[in-house]
């Protein structure tokens, strides 16, 4: 398991994110575009969940979400960590990938 979130976080991520995939993956207006990220909040930490369209079929096919880490900068904002990810979902599909 990663260092950034528990299991127990990593299940409670993969409920919320589910939705948003679902969401992403049925939006066949187009107008969320290739990509969305929506933050969640999960025991006072923050992530970032993203949803690609690798094609932007009709319906969307080549899809994928991942989950980032979200940290507060010594400047006081807040910034992803595009370095740490876990890929929860691919087309509809479970699939633990992780960098």
């Amino acid at each position: 398991m990663s260092n950034w979130i528990t299991k127990q976080e990593l299940k409670i991520a993969k409920v919320m994110a589910s939705k948003i995939y679902k969401d992403f993956c049925n939006s066949y207006d187009y107008q969320e575009g290739e990509q969305t990220w929506t933050e969640i909040e999960i025991s006072g930490k923050f992530f970032d969940v993203e949803c690609f369209d690798d094609d932007m079929d009709k319906p969307r096919t080549e899809t994928y979400c991942s989950i980032y880490p979200i940290y507060r900068t010594e400047c006081g904002t807040w910034e992803t960590d595009g370095g740490n990810w876990i890929r929860l979902f691919t087309n509809k599909e479970v699939d633990n990938e992780s960098n």
